[in-house]
């Protein structure tokens, strides 16, 4: 049986870049705990530099469940997420999910837990509780940036880049670094650290990009994700086009998946690291302007959120 022949209830993006053993780990965690037969993996190289994309393809050429499509320009996250979603979309799936490569599926009721979701309320993106390596709840904001705070953030933002171009964040992040290290640290810091409390599931909040599933009601209107930005922001961008369709966006923590992303402050003094923060930062930058114009387009619409 051909790829393009294979119909699939739900689909699985995974955006794919240089990182070979993540991608495999992620694709690995779903073959292993999805509780169907009607899937399909779709792994989206985004055009990596090291050949991992065409490593994939190769590996997978004869699966039937899993396709690999190797874009020849890195598209960017929403366009490069929309490849894959256009490809899900055209083998049937209604529930499609992008999943960042730095993912895993962590149960056995994956399909079962979305559909009872979707049966329930209707909704149109659901996204999981999800944890992180050191096995705590990564607490994320489920609110949008309000439009009185975006000059505030640019400041902070500001404030950040000098710090990084003078050198005194890169100190700070080796300071703290190997402080932490400190058993005795180690133990005063657990003694006085504020444990947050476990969200229940919430109803029109911000998801987080790392792992988002549409669900029928989404899919049968859209092509994926809006494109306003290459890299960040995506999570806000979709909250407002939700807001403004009148769809509805789901937390649900029964549905949980282990994100690997590691934490900034295990960042080292190394120039390369210095850079790769700089750009984050400039980036957020580009994202604050692209939000601003998002919302004044019609600011009555957000009215309650923004």
């Amino acid at each position: 049986m051909r790829k393009q022949d294979v119909k699939a209830e739900i689909g699985f993006v995974i955006l794919h870049y240089q990182v070979l053993q993540e991608t495999l780990a992620c694709i690995a965690s779903i073959e292993a705990h999805i509780d169907t037969a009607n899937y399909a993996i779709i792994v989206v190289d985004n055009a990596s530099p090291n050949g991992s994309g065409k490593i994939l393809a190769k590996r997978f050429v004869n699966s039937e469940r899993v396709q690999v499509i190797v874009n020849e320009e890195n598209l960017g996250f929403s366009q490069g997420n929309n490849v894959g979603y256009r490809c899900a979309k055209a083998l049937g799936c209604t529930f499609i999910c992008l999943c960042n490569n730095d993912t895993e599926l962590m149960q056995d009721d994956f399909l079962q837990v979305v559909k009872q979701e979707y049966e329930a309320s209707h909704c149109a993106v659901i996204g999981p509780q999800i944890h992180l390596p050191d096995g705590s709840i990564c607490a994320y904001p489920k609110k949008l940036l309000r439009y009185s705070e975006l000059d505030a953030d640019r400041l902070r933002v500001k404030k950040l880049i000098k710090r990084n171009k003078w050198l005194i964040e890169s100190l700070h992040l080796f300071l703290y670094k190997y402080i932490g290290k400190l058993i005795r640290w180690q133990k005063i810091r657990h003694r006085y650290r504020e444990e947050l409390p476990i969200e229940g599931r919430m109803e029109m909040v911000r998801l987080h990009g790392c792992w988002l599933i549409f669900t029928p009601v989404y899919v049968a209107q859209f092509d994926g994700l809006e494109v306003r930005t290459k890299f960040y922001g995506e999570e806000d961008v979709l909250f407002v086009r939700l807001i403004r369709h009148h769809l509805l966006s789901v937390y649900q923590p029964r549905l949980k998946i282990l994100h690997k992303e590691e934490a900034a402050t295990g960042a080292a003094m190394g120039n390369k690291d210095r850079k790769k923060r700089l750009f984050r930062y400039e980036t957020h930058l580009q994202t604050l302007a692209m939000l601003q114009a998002l919302y004044e387009e019609d600011l009555e619409s957000l009215d309650g959120y923004i």
